[in-house]
């Protein structure tokens, strides 16, 4: 899976599991990286935190 699709894919997997929580959620995820210097992770968790608020802002409704 290309970083892109695991990007959406974890953000779409937040939503489904925390609904209007998941922005919080992976807002958390991405300061526990940050704080331990892991620097991948982190940029990975601030991309799914951007995917995330986009879907907020502009849902898809293919149902």
């Amino acid at each position: 899976m290309n970083d892109v699709k695991h990007i959406e894919s974890l953000a779409n997997t937040l939503i489904s599991q925390y609904g209007d929580d998941a922005l919080t959620v992976a807002m958390l995820r991405a300061a526990e990286f940050a704080a331990e210097l892991n620097k991948e992770e982190w940029m990975k968790w601030e991309s799914v935190i951007e995917v995330i608020k986009t879907i907020n802002h502009s849902p898809k409704l293919d149902g």
